[in-house]
């Protein structure tokens, strides 16, 4: 589940041994006022009431950084990176809710091992499980993007030797390099979907856009933002982990197609680029319209989490 200024994204997945299957999803847009009322209504109209349930903080709501890995006991860690980053927010550490994910694959180049901690306000974290038992779920994980993104990204073949994920919303986007399922890289992007959109796309999602004629400096300045994240990610997990270059980039769905996107990272990029195709990553009796997908994917990646981790 993904709680949003946009809506309310519901997603829910049953795991089994070969596929999941996604056996409910759905998007609404509703007022941040109105939204407890029409959570509890959609929870008990896809019948997900008593059901576990993950939910997905926004950027803005929590803290992410990449630090060096202290040099202690696993047991030890958390209390160690605790002490570390205690000046680095922007709230008491007394009042953080913190967690560690370790990137793998660096000791074998000399390096320091670095780790990413997230922190989030505390009261930030129970107004989230205080909506949602209020609405009547049960509450047995808050998420991040990064994660949820990661979620997808295990489930596409190409994760077994590197593959990155984009994502655009609204106004800004979200870059991972995942391998094997572990997160190496996650960087946010300065550049959303609505800096890429013709202004001659059409009601159905069409768009006239021609690359070279068509697009405003804004445009341009977007797309060659995008491109150059991406190429000096690419570049940092083939100098830093020793491991071969990623080759494939998954674009993850927007309300409206940007063809003019895939085709120019496709010109700009020394990688294969596809859009991400939901059919790839569940079994569905009839799959979301691409609108709905696009809302919901933070939500799918959040249900996707598998059991017990």
């Amino acid at each position: 589940m993904h709680l949003s200024d946009q809506g309310i994204a519901v997603a829910a997945v049953r795991h089994q041994a070969q596929q999941p299957v996604l056996v409910a999803c759905e998007f609404v847009a509703v007022p941040l006022a109105e939204r407890p009322r029409a959570l509890a209504r959609l929870l008990d109209a896809e019948d997900l009431n008593g059901m576990r349930v993950s939910t997905v903080l926004n950027h803005g709501e929590f803290d992410l950084q990449m630090i060096e890995a202290p040099e202690v006991a696993e047991d030890e860690l958390q209390a160690a990176v605790r002490w570390r980053i205690k000046d680095r927010l922007e709230f008491d550490i007394n009042e953080a809710v913190l967690d560690v994910f370790t990137i793998p694959g660096q000791q074998e180049r000399g390096r320091r091992p670095m780790v990413y901690v997230v922190a989030a306000h505390q009261d930030r974290v129970k107004q989230y499980i205080d909506e949602l038992e209020e609405a009547g779920a049960d509450l047995c994980c808050v998420d991040i993007p990064e994660l949820a993104q990661r979620n997808l990204a295990v489930r596409l073949p190409e994760d077994a030797r590197g593959v990155a994920m984009l994502s655009l919303g609204p106004d800004s986007g979200l870059l991972t390099l995942t391998r094997e399922g572990a997160i190496y890289l996650a960087r946010e992007l300065d550049v959303g979907y609505r800096m890429l959109e013709s202004s001659t796309a059409t009601a159905d999602g069409d768009s006239d856009l021609q690359l070279e004629a068509d697009i405003s400096p804004d445009q341009q300045r977007a797309f060659d933002t995008i491109v150059l994240e991406v190429q000096r990610s690419l570049d940092y997990f083939e100098s830093h982990f020793g491991l071969p270059p990623i080759g494939h980039l998954a674009l993850a769905p927007t309300p409206r197609p940007l063809p003019e996107l895939l085709e120019y990272m496709s010109s700009n990029l020394g990688v294969q680029i596809k859009p991400l195709e939901l059919g790839e990553l569940v079994e569905a009796e009839s799959l979301p319209d691409r609108n709905t997908r696009a809302e919901t994917l933070l939500a799918i990646g959040a249900a996707l989490r598998e059991p017990g981790t």
